[in-house]
């Protein structure tokens, strides 16, 4: 699995409120095993972070052309009056595929652009991607790297102009970057600027739309991979925390789009990153939940209760879901960790309703067996149910990209990617 988040960043000060929503009922799949498809929205609402989840309309609008500006990063102090707030929408959208356990964004970046396919992880704060020719020990990915001198608007940030690292993180006059991740992985890279856009499969109207909204952005050139970042099918990540630097933030402060916000909608096989909002035409009210910490560059909810099936674990281990910092929701996680300070009871209440062991090892399952999983319920302050059914938790081996689950003969194997092991707090991926 790719497991991209809970980084090593640093956090920020910010000043505003912030908020999660999900229409009801959630239900979230791992990045290539999802059921329904949601829109996963972080807005700018009147001085106020949101952080939206919605059901996916039937079709997205055609792009159109934003405005207005933004200055720095706010603060978590919420407010119960935001939510009666209106929600931006935008018809910035633009297409994800998800390959790989990962769902990937097309980034167009240069002049003449050249398209690296990246993360997005809203558990990382930085965008990087291999540059040629700095990174000759690179992973092999599905795009060529990016070529630095094929670009004629780039820029190399001097040790004085650093955006993304510290004036003293700095090696032959270039300002240097490194991130690393939990699950092992790494990388490094120098602080670079140059024009970038979105896009999408179709080059042509993806140069065209660069061409026209292209904008300054820095990110990290790759000289350096380690672990699943050398071995990955995506060429980099698109880091998009609550960080001045990200694409939602540069977007907006060079009045390219009218909200500093964005929404992720996830299914299976793909999916909408769309920027300045929210997508329009929704299948269900919006409903919210303050975030849970201030101060930080990640983004944490309370959670409430879990149930395994109908059955209410004891309120009492609660305090180990938001112990330490919470229970961050986290795009670029493909699977879902909870506190191991519950897992008795949880692993307990799953054996009692399945008659099976739990293990996150593959196990095989007739779809009488499966269809008798519990489905596993966090309820957000608010109310907020976030539903992940057994299709969405439970790795099916042989086609993980399948939207439900028809009857089939004889047994297949599965992996639950619901592992009970986090040491303190949770984090719910996108399964």
């Amino acid at each position: 699995r790719q497991s991209t988040a809970r980084t090593n960043a640093s956090g920020l000060s910010w000043l505003g409120g912030a908020w999660l929503h999900m229409s009801p009922p959630a239900r979230r799949g791992r990045l290539l095993t999802a059921r329904s498809v949601f829109l996963f929205a972080l807005l700018w609402a009147v001085s106020s972070w949101t952080l939206i989840l919605k059901a996916l309309p039937p079709a997205p609008p055609n792009p159109v052309r934003p405005q207005q500006n933004r200055v720095g990063a706010r603060s978590l102090e919420a407010d119960a009056k935001q939510q009666d707030l209106p929600v931006p929408t935008t018809s910035y959208i633009y297409p994800l595929h998800a390959t790989k356990g990962t769902h990937h964004a097309y980034l167009y970046i240069g002049s003449p652009p050249q398209r690296q396919t990246l993360i997005v992880d809203t558990g990382s704060r930085l965008t990087a991607f291999p540059c040629q020719p700095h990174c000759p020990n690179c992973g092999k990915h599905t795009s060529k790297q990016f070529h630095l001198d094929k670009s004629s608007s780039y820029e190399v940030m001097s040790c004085s102009s650093c955006l993304l690292s510290k004036t003293n993180s700095c090696y032959n006059e270039k300002c240097e970057i490194e991130q690393s991740y939990t699950e092992g992985s790494s990388w490094k890279a120098f602080e670079v600027k140059d024009k970038v856009w979105l896009g999408n499969e179709d080059e042509n109207t993806s140069v065209q739309e660069h061409h026209s909204h292209a904008v300054p952005f820095a990110f990290g050139c790759q000289v350096a991979e380690e672990g699943l970042f050398k071995e990955q099918y995506a060429d980099g990540i698109i880091g998009l925390s609550m960080y001045t630097q990200t694409l939602a933030g540069t977007f907006h402060q060079y009045n390219s789009i009218p909200h500093e916000s964005f929404s992720l909608c996830f299914n299976k096989v793909g999916g909408y990153l769309a920027l300045g909002g929210a997508v329009q035409n929704h299948m269900a009210p919006m409903q919210f939940t303050p975030f849970a910490k201030k101060n930080t560059w990640y983004y944490s909810v309370t959670v409430n209760s879990v149930y395994v099936g109908s059955h209410k674990l004891p309120g009492v281990f609660m305090q180990y879901m938001n112990d330490f910092k919470g229970t961050i929701v986290d795009s670029g996680t493909t699977d879902t960790f909870l506190p191991v300070k519950i897992a008795k009871p949880f692993v307990k209440a799953w054996e009692g309703i399945s008659g099976r062991t739990y293990s996150n090892n593959l196990q095989l399952y007739t779809y009488e067996e499966l269809r008798k999983l519990p489905t596993i319920t966090f309820e957000l302050v608010g109310g907020l149910r976030w539903e992940v059914e057994p299709l969405n938790y439970m790795e099916d081996v042989s086609d993980n990209t399948r939207l439900s689950l028809a009857p089939f003969h004889g047994k297949r194997g599965f992996i639950s990617r619901m592992y009970v092991n986090e040491p303190k707090g949770a984090v719910l991926g996108s399964n």
